[in-house]
């Protein structure tokens, strides 16, 4: 009842002629107006400064970055963790922003002030997928935003304003390549616009494509490498290393630990592997290395076409409109498939009369396994068939969104606005390199009458020989082969309206308001391969669930700045804000936020501002609804059978966890990965945040040109949504800190094959995380006339990271990452001290841009896990990146009026990633790149 009452009141609010939504910075409105709306508010200012901290990548930025990838330009704030983008090659693909480190799902992304529907079922926006040529400036506000902009501003707000008011025709393009002649970029776009109906609209077209050449970690001598921390002669040192499971393969048994092979080598806890040389103990050095097959550069193609503009209808009234289509290509690669066995095809036996088994091998595992004789031995195979090539992912989204809506002036104060927006995004997700389990599994039994064919009576099967490398013919590997194919649809639908200006004057100035309603929905559907849901292949996942899902909002809000003093001694201005929103959510109920902060000014120069926010965030159709998805996070099981372990470990691990006695004194996991099984959770309630700011905006009066402006900032996340425990290594520590099925942590980990192996690990999503973040923002502007013409201007953009702390669940210690990087305790790298500096000449028609990025030296995570856990620190032979410094170098000349070149090069010394411990968000990964470009006006 409540809710349709809120629906009423929603769409009684929007007849009443509401209007719109802050596109920060609407320029037509400035000029006629002589105020603004920074994001942050949306309540025009007669000055450009929120009390919120925000940062502008104006448009000069954007030319002089060269580049139509938008999270390259957001990854250079200090605000930003790096996100997902085209150096990535997991996730689902897209280029995202995280601000805060909070993650990309906790930051809002906008376009002229409105929601952009998301690229995957949890409402994150592909960042490709906006017009990157159109976009005049991005706005970029941390802290909670809720209030103003809803649901998921808990780390902040991108709002990627437009141009909107374009007239003539232009060209461009650019092609660039790095300095080892591959990761080639090259772009082609043209512009064209004009008034109509005697000025009384003006339309823009905009057309683009895009394409971005693969580039592998081969192409890398710092990408082929694999290396993992030991100890020799007492000494932390780095060590040739590996994933378990070899292209050559490999047999274990628990039976077989502790026999010799033919050379007399005692085999282990990894088994036999399948050498040139031919069957012997696993040695550490066996590994294999799958750095070289992934992607540093994903390969893109992207066709974008858009169109813009504006009507006056009346004099009073004026109706406009957005409309975007977008489809692109891209791939991810991962080496290929490890196929295992264990988890995977349960009783596995592997039949002694296979052909291609070595003669002296089937003797060794008749007389110590067969003791029936019936020519099968219980062993788990694991194999990565490298034969059938890596494992793919090919892409194709197609993306369309269109905003239509109705603005004008209620009186000569107050503005109003209506619109609709709407939008769906397609992902067809081809994946090769697949097999299927159960021909895998028939491969293996022999017929005995003709040992070369299946036992199976499917004439298309063969007897597989999986002993040793390059070892399958094309009919084996056509027979277990197989692509796979996921769909996922995306929609959203939101309507909405305010009123926004001045309702009346003070003595000290206007108080500004701004009032609305909005209605949104979002659903979406995941479809995954049949093969898939019938758990009957293996890819670059296993067992996928359909998901499918949708829930709406409406929500009412509102603003208010009221100037209490102005233009008095000691008080050049004194104002306060404050703002709340109500909103009703077919899925949490009813959450609330709001704000309340000031500005304090004693004399003109020197400003105050401080703002508290409580900020909410519901959860997402997949967090809501996703069906049960097979995961392999890393994870170390308490149960293996190593000098740490302890009686107490051992007995529980037999008595409760499911371990057979049998093989406790030898029980090791086959692989550093673990099957677990993450799942959405209808029940799930909102998270909630907490987001205080203060800072000081200085300008100089004896410094002319100049503005520093420093923020201190705190969050803190409560009940955030996360897998069940943390996450399977939280989960594994929080059980082993109390041995007993009364703990709720053990419960999860009695999921074990026969002999013992963890698998399918329900860790289902739960409100039970915790995250803060805390530091210090700068920045610094700086520009210096030198002669008619010609100036020298500088920006400092930096931060001070406090605190970064995590905390998965409350039976887990929180880990604090401020200056930590991976380890699989923290992610990406958090660097204490961060910043981006810029110095440009600029001369008439030229200039020359120097850009100089910094991030300190980073601890590896691992160390931060062990402190939060009061354990030994471990001993590395490389904790730390090194600090890392980065040189970008940029051009334009404008030949002529309408014809301009531009060039730059990026990392222009050539900076590698630190050695070993890097990832690819954070760190360039291609080295030095070239790029030249132009522009031309017609």
């Amino acid at each position: 009842m409540q809710r349709a009452a809120l629906k009423c009141g929603s769409a009684l609010l929007l007849s009443m002629v509401v209007t719109g939504t802050a596109f920060a910075q609407d320029q037509a409105d400035d000029e006629a107006g002589g105020s603004i709306v920074v994001t942050g508010s949306r309540i025009p200012r007669p000055d450009v400064e929120s009390n919120s901290p925000v940062n502008v990548i104006g448009e000069e930025e954007i030319k002089l970055s060269v580049t139509v990838e938008t999270e390259q330009l957001l990854n250079a704030l200090p605000q930003a963790v790096a996100g997902a983008g085209a150096q990535s090659n997991s996730g689902n693909l897209s280029a995202t922003v995280n601000l805060r480190g909070l993650g990309a799902v906790r930051t809002l992304v906008l376009q002229n002030g409105r929601r952009v529907v998301g690229a995957s079922q949890d409402g994150v926006v592909d960042l490709n997928m906006i017009p990157p040529s159109l976009v005049s400036r991005i706005e970029v506000v941390t802290g909670g935003a809720s209030a103003v902009y809803g649901s998921d501003a808990m780390a902040g707000v991108v709002n990627f304003v437009m141009k909107d008011d374009f007239e003539g025709f232009e060209v461009g393009g650019f092609y660039g390549i790095s300095d080892e002649g591959d990761a080639a970029r090259y772009n082609l776009e043209f512009t064209a616009g004009g008034n109509f109906a005697d000025g009384r609209g003006n339309i823009v077209f905009h057309g683009s494509y895009f394409d971005r050449a693969q580039v592998t970690g081969a192409k890398r001598d710092h990408a082929t490498v694999f290396l993992a921390d030991a100890i020799v002669n007492g000494q932390p040192t780095l060590v040739p290393a590996g994933n378990g499971v070899t292209p050559q393969g490999t047999i274990f048994s628990p039976q077989l630990v502790g026999l010799r092979d033919r050379a007399g080598t005692a085999i282990g806890t990894a088994g036999i592997f399948f050498a040139p040389e031919g069957w012997r103990a696993y040695r550490g050095s066996d590994g294999f290395n799958d750095r070289p097959f992934t992607n540093l550069q994903m390969p893109m193609q992207r066709w974008q076409a858009s169109v813009l503009g504006h009507y006056d209808v009346t004099d009073a009234v004026t109706a406009f409109w957005e409309g975007s289509y977008v489809q692109s290509k891209i791939n991810s690669t991962l080496g290929a498939v490890p196929m295992s066995s264990s988890g995977f095809i349960p009783g596995f036996q592997l039949d002694l009369r296979n052909p291609y088994l070595d003669p002296s091998l089937r003797e060794f595992l008749r007389v110590n396994l067969d003791g029936d004789g019936n020519n099968l031995v219980p062993v788990n195979i694991n194999r990565r068939l490298l034969d059938a090539g890596n494992r793919t992912s090919d892409q194709t989204r197609d993306f369309y969104r269109f905003v239509l809506g109705l603005k004008g002036n209620l009186t000569d104060q107050l503005k109003w606005e209506v619109f609709y927006n709407q939008g769906e995004n397609k992902i067809t997700d081809v994946q090769g390199g697949g097999v299927l389990i159960d021909n895998f599994a028939n491969s293996f039994l022999t017929n005995p009458a003709n040992p070369f064919d299946c036992a199976v009576a499917d004439p298309r099967c063969v007897t597989i020989n999986p002993f040793g490398f390059g070892s399958l013919t094309q009919q084996m590997i056509d027979y277990i082969s197989t692509d796979l194919t996921n769909i996922t649809t995306v929609k959203q639908k939101q309507i909405g309206g305010s009123i926004t200006g001045s309702l009346f004057s003070l003595p000290a100035g206007d108080v500004g308001i701004s009032v609305g309603a909005e209605y949104r929905k979002e659903s979406s559907q995941f479809d995954p391969d049949q093969l898939y849901v019938q758990g009957k292949a293996l890819s670059r996942s296993a067992g996928l669930s359909p998901t499918g899902g949708s829930f709406d909002v409406a929500e009412v809000y509102g603003e208010i700045y009221v100037p209490i003093l102005a233009d008095t001694p000691g008080f050049e201005l004194l104002a306060f804000e404050g703002g709340a929103r109500y909103s009703d959510y077919s899925t949490a109920g009813k959450v609330y936020s709001y704000k309340i902060g000031g500005e304090y000014s004693p004399f003109e120069g020197l400003k105050f501002r401080g703002l508290y926010q409580r900020a909410v965030r519901a959860p997402n159709v997949v967090e809501l609804f996703s069906g049960a998805t097979n995961t392999a996070p890393q994870a170390l099981d308490f149960c293996n059978a190593d000098a740490g372990r302890t009686t107490a470990e051992r007995d529980f691990c037999v008595s409760a966890l499911g371990v057979p006695a049998s093989v406790i004194n030898v029980f090791q996991q086959e692989n550093q990965q673990i099957r677990a099984v993450t799942g959405g959770n209808p029940n799930l309630q909102e998270e909630t945040s907490d987001t205080w700011s203060v800072g000081a905006v200085i300008r100089p009066s004896f410094i002319p040109n100049l503005q520093l402006t420093i923020d201190y900032y705190n969050i803190k996340i409560d009940q955030a949504i996360g897998s069940f425990g943390g996450g399977l290594q939280a989960v594994i520590t929080a059980c082993n800190a109390n041995l007993s099925l009364t703990n709720i942590f053990c419960q999860p980990l009695r999921n074990r094959t026969p002999d013992g192996q963890l698998i399918d690990v329900p860790l289902l999503n739960a409100n039970i995380a915790k995250l803060e973040t805390s530091g210090v923002d700068f920045r610094l502007d700086y520009r210096y006339n030198l002669a008619e013409n010609s100036s020298l201007n500088y920006f400092l953009a930096g931060s001070y990271l406090i605190d970064a702390i995590t905390q998965g669940s409350p039976a887990v210690n929180p880990v604090n990452c401020a200056g930590y990087i991976g380890g699989g305790n923290c992610t990406t790298a958090n660097p204490t001290w961060r910043f981006t500096q810029r110095l440009t000449w600029a001369l008439d028609n030229l200039q020359i841009s120097l850009r100089h990025r910094f991030l300190q030296s980073t601890t590896d995570g691992r160390i931060a896990g062990a402190i939060a856990s009061g354990v030994a620190l471990p001993r590395l032979a490389r904790p730390e990146t090194g600090d890392v410094h980065y040189v970008d170098l940029s051009f334009n000349l404008d030949v002529t009026e309408g014809f301009s070149f531009f060039g730059a090069v990026d990392n222009l010394l050539d900076r590698d990633p630190p050695f070993y411990l890097f990832e690819r968000e954070t760190f360039d990964a291609i080295g030095r790149r070239f790029t030249m470009g132009f522009r031309a006006n017609f």
